[in-house]
């Protein structure tokens, strides 16, 4: 079992993953810090009366808030897409392990039919 996960490691594209994952990385730390931010600044704003010129800054929030949701969108996008790399190699290894398996049991049942003779 430990052969065929050493094989299917081995069918990743590595460098693309490491190449991409300081991107990843940024990304989510960049949209957990507004998030917190985010959070903080309502939690001292909660229970205020709103002024007419708080609309402007209401706005202003909600093109903030769908931006970083696109943000957010964009970094589940490029997981799901390594993702799916991820199990198309594994899918494509299962199936090699397939065919080993029936060359294994043709050799075995050759052999056995040699050593019978």
């Amino acid at each position: 079992m430990g052969l065929s996960w050493m094989s299917a490691l081995k069918l990743i594209p590595w460098g693309d993953v490491v190449q991409a994952t300081p991107g990843i990385v940024r990304g989510a730390r960049d949209l957990w810090s507004r998030t917190r931010r985010a959070k903080s600044e309502a939690e001292t704003h909660e229970g205020a009366v709103l002024a007419p010129g708080d609309m402007a800054q209401l706005a202003a929030r909600i093109e903030q808030l769908e931006a970083e949701q696109l943000e957010a969108s964009k970094l589940i996008n490029t997981l799901a897409e390594q993702n799916a790399q991820l199990v198309a190699a594994l899918d494509a290894q299962r199936r090699r392990m397939r065919l080993l398996m029936a060359f294994c049991v043709l050799l075995a049942a050759g052999l056995a039919a040699l050593w019978l003779r």
